[in-house]
């Protein structure tokens, strides 16, 4: 059965994400509408746009959650790394493996900090021979948390401040090695300290992970991002280097969102 299979740094193609013509019903409603987008391999592309214009669906769409919905219905093309990830032959379990989510609240296991690393990687990779503690290290130190937490390991993940649950459950995700991070709105239940340190995270993880993230933070998507998608009414309206979006956009619809006449 095919996977997506990971691929080293000389064989990466352009693009991590591409969709063609991607439409997605909920029932009779349609929520996105012939949905082109190309996202780079190793950029941080944010995806802005007003509440219900499809932001959150088309980024769940790329983890296939969506599908875990009896009445949404599908149509059109997603590729991860030149995989359809939606080929009938394509096993989920891979999808999931090459395809991390963090969600809006963090969400870390009831289990201490060394199980909620450890989590994924015994679930993906049985068998492993590769040191626990060596991966535990690691991963922490790839989201800057080792130093506040390497003495606490035993303790639950959930005992941690919002930023360092969001922090955990960034680095929870690494040690399987995904190729792309989605992030919903990752820091909406933080404060501006914490909102501060989860994006400082994100761009030391630039260019090791594709990384997309939506926001209702037009600041943070200027901050934070190196490309930027509009979207309004499930459609694409624009994607542009995130500078260029903010500065000199191209269509009116984005210049009047970014210059806040609605949303």
């Amino acid at each position: 059965m095919n996977a997506i299979i990971d691929q080293d740094d000389n064989q990466s193609p352009e693009y991590a994400i591409h969709t063609r013509n991607l439409n997605l019903w909920y029932g009779t409603f349609q929520a996105l509408f012939d949905v082109d987008l190309s996202i780079r391999n190793g950029m941080i592309t944010s995806l802005i746009g007003p509440s219900g214009c499809g932001k959150s669906t088309f980024l769940r769409s790329v983890n296939r959650i969506n599908e875990r919905l009896g009445y949404v219905r599908i149509e059109g093309d997603i590729n991860v790394l030149d995989n359809n990830i939606y080929d009938p032959a394509v096993e989920l379990v891979q999808v999931r493996k090459q395809i991390g989510m963090v969600f809006q609240r963090p969400n870390p296991l009831p289990i201490s900090i060394r199980d909620n690393i450890l989590f994924g990687h015994r679930l993906h990779n049985k068998g492993s021979k590769a040191d626990p503690d060596e991966i535990v290290e690691s991963a922490l130190k790839q989201v800057l948390l080792w130093e506040k937490v390497k003495d606490r390991l035993n303790h639950k993940g959930t005992e941690l401040s919002l930023e360092e649950q969001q922090k955990l459950c960034i680095a929870r995700l690494l040690p399987v090695k995904p190729s792309v991070l989605l992030m919903d709105e990752p820091c909406s239940a933080l404060d501006p300290k914490g909102t501060a340190a989860v994006e400082e995270l994100i761009w030391e993880l630039r260019g090791e992970y594709t990384i997309l993230i939506v926001t209702h933070n037009m600041a943070q998507a200027r901050r934070a991002s190196e490309e930027c998608i509009f979207m309004l009414m499930g459609r694409v309206i624009e994607h542009q280097a995130t500078e260029d979006l903010f500065v000199t956009p191209e269509q009116k619809e984005t210049a009047d969102y970014i210059e806040g006449r609605y949303g």
